[in-house]
This record gives structure tokens, sequence and C-alpha cells, in this order.
């Protein structure tokens, strides 16, 4: 009885001793992203992006492959666009993906936030690379509505 516990030890320890270690979570392509970003280089950005990558941004259609991301991003971050400042949330790494939650600010010309939200991303290894395959975002606020004119009480 005594031979058959330490036999079930020995297999159920071997078994655990080959799991591997779980990648961490790779914090400096993430970074490289927004040194990218902040330098509205849109190349650089997309460069970051798997070649079948989607972005999802709120109220408008998928952002389909590297070239229309690149596109996007040079459209809508101009060198006098706003600073926009993220915080990673969570993050886990399962194989050859990982995950990425976290939040965003935007910031006005006098360090205020103008926008805040939050965002989710599912990264992708591919050929030893961490790249972004998905990237979804939305803001904390509803969109601002149009203002409208109002009509006056005056007769003409």
């Amino acid at each position: 009885m005594r031979i058959a516990a330490i036999l079930i030890l020995a297999v159920l320890s071997a078994g655990c001793a080959q799991n591997p270690v779980p990648e961490p979570f790779p914090q400096q392509v993430a970074d490289t992203w927004v040194a990218h970003f902040a330098a509205h280089d849109a190349a650089g950005v997309a460069a970051l992006y798997t070649n079948d990558a989607q972005l999802l941004p709120p109220g408008m259609e998928a952002v389909s492959g590297r070239a229309s991301i690149q596109e996007f991003v040079a459209r809508t971050n101009p060198p006098d666009a706003p600073k926009i400042e993220f915080a990673t949330i969570e993050t886990l790494v399962f194989g050859d993906y990982a995950h990425r939650q976290g939040r965003y600010s935007v910031k006005g010309p006098d360090g205020a936030a103008i926008e805040t939200g939050k965002f989710i991303e599912l990264w992708k290894k591919v050929d030893g690379r961490w790249l972004i395959h998905r990237e979804m975002w939305s803001p904390d606020a509803p969109p601002r509505r149009p203002a409208t004119d109002t009509p006056s009480d005056e007769s003409a």
C-alpha cells in the first residue's frame, strides 16, 4: 500500500514538472505600440498587428487588415491629436494567444481628461512575434449629441 502511494505521488509530480511556466504578457510590444502612436507613426503602429487583424472601433464598421489599420491610424491620429494615456488592468497568456484589458484617457491641452474608456485586445504569436490580432474599445460616456437649432418664436 505504501509503495502504491509513493508511485502515485511520483507520477503526479512528474506530470506537474512537465507543465511549462506561462510566458509573461509581451508588455514591451505594448509599450512599443504606445511609443509609435504617440509619435503619430501609423506604419509603426500597423506593423504591430497580424496581417488579418481587426480593429472594432465604437460606432463604426470593423477595420480589417494591416494596410487598413495603418490608414485608420493615420486618419484618426494626426500630429495635432490629443494625447492618450493607457493603463493595463489585466493580462492573460494562454499558449500562442494573450489577452489584455485596460483603460484609456484622452487628454486635452490642459491635461484634463476629455474622454475616458476601456479597451480589450487579443494578441497572437506569429512566427515567434507577439502581435495584436483583435482590438476593441469604447468610451465610458455616450457620444455627445449634435447641437440642434431651436425654432425661434419670431414671426416673419
